[in-house]
């Protein structure tokens, strides 16, 4: 997806074309949510090879 297109359509849209890859919940010491991450990719493609590993952070 071309960040022109993800910028104009909702959020909404935009997620439903790509693949959720990552999903990290960060707490604290008590079981406490304090953040939560969610990393996006483009949707696989059916037939097409394995897909290379997304860069870590």
């Amino acid at each position: 997806m071309k960040l022109n297109k993800f910028y104009t359509q909702s959020l909404q849209e935009s997620l439903q074309e790509l693949e959720l890859i990552d999903l990290k919940v960060h707490t604290d010491d008590d079981g406490n949510v304090k953040a939560v991450e969610l990393k996006y990719g483009d949707k696989k493609q059916e037939g097409a090879g394995p897909k290379k590993p997304f860069p870590s952070w």
